[in-house]
């Protein structure tokens, strides 16, 4: 994989091997930082027990320290150290870890004293996940420590699923370790977040490829007494100033309204549900330097007005369509020519996988909706 050429350049792209391996898993042990792949998306790791690692995620991605961390563990066991947790909690995240895990489930629940305060943006809860992607779990087994693992990117910016979207992102961190593998980043968005709290409740924090629908049924199976809630926080990106003066947390990433955004402007396609959403005019003469995006060829009659036209999935397929939106928003950014760039209304859709896609629409969107004018 070719590297842009630059002397300021100086993060570097390894070839998954042995030798890469455990080249990796030592960087992580000696503070350092390494970006591997998952089977959501390339993660940015650092040691999750050092807070002088973890200060160079935030420094590289330009992340807010309002921002907590999900924490990458190779075993449950490992969780024992991490967390305080109440009966309640114990049992759901038992439940929940030994069903989806390993997988794209992360599991918010009190952290214990020894977790840093920069992992939990000053909060007292931590989140966990193992991740199932096989460089990921061979990664944290031979480094065998809790990893601190964002994606990796700059902050707000659509999320890398290759090699080569964290060099472009981060190609100038120092000493910074890319771990390559062609085969990464299957399901293509991030996790499903869910927070175990100590009063019996349950929430969805940000949906993902685990759906709510099986959430609630490994804990209606285990007899399990809660109430389960969706949690959608869709904060302003200035809002954060609140946050970092101690004004306001977040409990999980994932929740700004700007988020998983390309450098060019970008616009949802249709009718808002929510009555206070306002849609602009965006003139049709515009298209001409405007990239589609598509969904099942919703808009496949525009395609010859725009400057390009992708499909997340023709045949409507949820998973292709979650495997390519990063990649496809990463592809139409740099085309050259385009300052638009137009996504598919998804919000009717009545599947938790395709609602997950449209929650990284929206926010990559800001909110914004349009209808095409003559």
């Amino acid at each position: 994989m070719k590297q842009k050429s630059s002397e300021k350049l100086v993060a570097k792209i390894l070839p998954l091997s042995e030798e890469s391996l455990t080249s990796c898993a030592n960087a992580l042990i000696s503070n350092s930082l390494v970006a591997f792949p998952t089977e959501t998306v390339f993660g940015l790791g650092a040691n999750a027990l050092s807070e002088s690692a973890t200060e160079k995620i935030f420094a590289a991605k330009g992340r807010p320290k309002s921002d907590p961390l999900i924490v990458h563990i190779s075993f449950m066991r490992q969780a024992e150290s991490l967390t305080k947790m109440s009966g309640f909690q114990r049992q759901c995240f038992d439940i929940l870890g030994s069903n989806f895990w390993p997988g794209p489930l992360t599991l918010i629940v009190k952290a214990s004293d020894i977790v840093p305060k920069i992992i939990t943006a000053g909060g007292d809860s931590i989140a966990l996940r193992i991740p199932s992607h096989h460089v990921a779990q061979e990664l944290l087994k031979r480094a065998n420590i809790p990893v601190a693992a964002p994606s990796a990117n700059r902050f707000g910016h659509v999320s890398p699923t290759t090699a080569q979207h964290v060099f472009d992102d981060l190609g100038n961190v120092e000493d910074l370790s890319i771990l390559d593998h062609s085969e990464a980043c299957t399901i293509g968005i991030e996790s499903t977040v869910i927070k175990i709290s100590e009063e019996n409740n349950i929430s969805l924090l940000r949906p993902g490829a685990i759906s709510s629908l099986q959430i609630k049924n490994a804990l209606n199976e285990a007899h399990i007494n809660f109430t389960f809630h969706v949690i959608k926080r869709e904060i302003k990106l200035t809002d954060l100033q609140k946050a970092n003066k101690n004004e306001m947390s977040l409990d999980a990433p994932g929740q700004l309204l700007t988020h998983y955004a390309p450098s060019i402007e970008a616009f949802i396609m249709g009718q808002p549900k929510v009555n206070n959403e306002t849609v602009q005019n965006f003139e049709k003469s515009l298209l001409k330097s405007a990239v589609i995006i598509d969904f099942s060829q919703k808009n496949k009659n525009l395609s010859s007005h725009c400057l390009k036209y992708l499909d997340l999935s023709s045949q409507g397929n949820c998973d292709e369509a979650s495997h390519n939106l990063f990649s496809c928003l990463r592809m139409a950014e740099n085309i050259e020519g385009a300052k638009y760039i137009l996504l598919p209304d998804l919000n009717f859709e009545n599947n938790e996988k395709i609602l997950a896609v449209f929650d990284r629409i929206f926010r990559a969107a800001s909110g914004k909706y349009i209808q095409i004018v003559n």
